[in-house]
């Protein structure tokens, strides 16, 4: 039986409201050195890796592009792996699997790639595209891109190159990449989207699962049903780490935790505009603290978006009848304010009750991510679930994952 510790992904490029907090700014994600700083940071703690989304759209809130960023970040750290968000559906796949490789070869085998399929569906028109394509053909597609990536990765060795013959629905790649083989034999796959045609899509080819489960049931739930799923396909559960998001609020005391909490808390034109997305309805409109009207809700699987996490939280709505002040508030990932040991015991229960096999950190300020690596990684090393050191030199490593040669 294999001995399960805690795995961590950081993500650098967020700090959430902190623009609310004194001392805190947003301007600290275009600042290389802070951005130096947040991941040796991390690389202090332990972590996995780095992990950057991307959107390819103005949203409330801006980010730098990926890629860059964890280029420049590979030669300001030494263990700690870099996973970048890149799409299926506006990239092509020969692209991809040269700019992975070169990551790779840049971090000396730490590069990894969130495979998403893009949910939003005006990142269309920045792409001379008419319309955004349908929620499964973006699955149907990303499993074809995946593919050819794949092979493109596994056709480089060090006495010969296997030369890539692909027609398929989608594309057509005949050729070879023109670098030698990646220093961890592949980057890492992670993906994130908890669809129907997501979760296919994870079982199938994630290494890593991103996820979005912010009650400790549901996370059971979407933990065993991505095991099942794959082992139909021949896959065991190891050669896949559940990590969902989480924002921890940690605080030397649970009184100034709260308080974190709540200086974050407040009207957010972001949220409200993704919650609109999630759920089909202007939650802004309503009466804050009566629960949202049944009727108005969409039915399950309606959003060409993000499908998986519109029917969580409609059926969170519907199973718990809650208020739209309660639904903006609780937003799409687990946020939990508390002291040190109760973050511990939070994520001991959770990784010990099958919930996940660890987190996906997203901070709510620079200040909460220092105590976390300070005061909760010891206790969790004291109970003997989380590493003491690196043991290995890549990414693949640090999760246990299949070596490629």
């Amino acid at each position: 039986m294999r001995d399960r510790k805690i795995h961590f992904n950081s993500c650098i490029d967020w700090l959430d409201l902190a623009w609310r907090l004194p001392g805190e700014s947003p301007c600290r994600l275009f600042d290389i050195r802070q951005l130096e700083e947040r991941a040796q940071l991390a690389e202090r703690g332990l972590m996995d890796a780095l992990f950057m989304a991307d959107f390819y759209i103005y949203r409330a809130g801006f980010s730098m592009e990926p890629l860059t960023v964890l280029s420049a970040l590979a030669t300001m750290t030494r263990h700690i792996g870099l996973i970048a968000s890149v799409s299926t559906t506006y990239n092509e796949p020969y692209d991809l699997a040269r700019l992975f490789a070169s990551l790779d070869h840049i971090s000396n085998g730490r590069a990894g790639w969130n495979m998403v399929t893009t949910a939003v569906d005006k990142v269309s028109q920045n792409y001379s595209k008419k319309e955004h394509l349908e929620h499964d053909t973006r699955y149907a597609r990303a499993h074809e891109v995946v593919q050819i990536v794949t092979r493109l990765w596994a056709g480089t060795h060090t006495n010969r190159i296997d030369t890539l013959d692909h027609q398929g629905d989608w594309f057509t790649v005949k050729g070879d990449i023109n670098m030698p083989p990646s220093p961890q034999g592949q980057p890492v796959r992670m993906q994130a989207g908890s669809s129907q045609a997501g979760r296919d899509f994870g079982a199938h080819w994630a290494e890593i699962i991103f996820t979005a489960q912010p009650i400790l049931a549901v996370a059971q739930d979407f933990y065993s049903d991505i095991h099942q799923r794959m082992a139909t396909l021949g896959r065991a559960p190891h050669e896949a780490n559940i990590l969902p998001g989480l924002m921890p609020i940690v605080c030397h005391t649970r009184s100034e935790a709260e308080d974190l909490l709540a200086a974050r808390a407040g009207p957010d034109e972001g949220n409200a505009g993704r919650m609109r997305e999630m759920v089909g309805i202007d939650l802004t409109t309503l009466p804050q603290d009566e629960p949202v009207p049944l009727e108005l809700l969409p039915p399950k699987g309606s959003t060409n978006g993000m499908r998986g996490r519109s029917d969580l939280y409609l059926d969170l709505i519907r199973k718990h009848r809650l208020t739209p002040r309660q639904v903006l508030g609780q937003g799409a990932h687990l946020a939990y304010a508390g002291t040190p040991m109760d973050m511990a015991d939070l994520i001991s229960e959770w990784f010990t009750r099958k919930g996940c096999d660890g987190f996906t950190l997203m901070w709510p300020s620079l200040e909460a991510n220092i105590l976390f690596v300070d005061e909760v990684i010891p206790i969790l090393q004291k109970r003997g679930l989380y590493r003491r050191a690196y043991t290995g030199a890549s990414l693949r490593e640090h999760f246990n994952l299949k070596a490629f040669t």
